[in-house]
């Protein structure tokens, strides 16, 4: 399954840089590659176009299909590099995550946050994009924790609102209601910043 999926309903432009606004939803408002959110890049300014196939590939240029929203950093290793006719006959390219979803096809987390290849693909895109980066690394570790504190603040959350339910005093349900308030708004900013 694909990372990511396209919008059927757009424009067409024969300015590639047009298609920006589409494409940030498209790509859920995150890097293609490393999947860093724009709330985790403090704004969607550290976020680019990227042409999948290069540039050199004229006939893709404007075309839609071909374009992916990434942050600065991943689409500058990237760049143009494009593996070889014989480099993919050997199974080596980028994995493309409208196509599939290269960490669970192509790369396996560690639990210390490092990325193992597990095909020629995955060592190919983590090679030139280079996936292994220090602060990529410790975005997953903290993404990691976080989507597990997400999963104890819901159910604290849940408890919560129960005693609202048997409480009787009006201020001391007051305060309940005031703690869910502040667990929700702290699960929904995690989740626009890591998930």
């Amino acid at each position: 399954m694909a990372q990511f999926s396209r919008s059927q309903n757009r424009p067409s432009f024969t300015d590639y840089a047009k298609y920006l606004p589409w494409l940030r939803a498209d790509f859920l408002y995150r890097c293609a590659y490393c999947e860093r959110t724009e709330f985790y890049m403090r704004g969607q300014e550290q976020f680019e176009i990227d042409h999948f196939k290069p540039r050199r590939f004229i006939d893709l240029f404007n075309d839609y299909e071909n374009l992916y929203y990434a942050c600065r950093k991943c689409n500058r290793f990237k760049s143009d590099s494009w593996p070889s006719d014989k480099e993919i006959s050997e199974g080596f390219r980028f994995s493309d995550p409208c196509a599939e979803d290269m960490y669970l096809a192509h790369l396996h987390e560690t639990q210390v946050g490092d990325l193992e290849a597990q095909t020629n693909c995955g060592r190919y895109t983590n090679a030139h994009i280079r996936l292994y980066r220090p602060a990529l690394v410790a975005w997953r570790l903290a993404r990691r924790s976080v989507l597990e504190e997400i999963s104890a603040l819901e159910r604290a959350a849940a408890r919560l609102a129960t005693l609202v339910e048997a409480e009787v005093d009006p201020s001391k349900r007051g305060h309940l209601l005031l703690d869910i308030g502040v667990l929700r708004r702290r699960i929904q900013s995690d989740r626009e910043q890591f998930s």
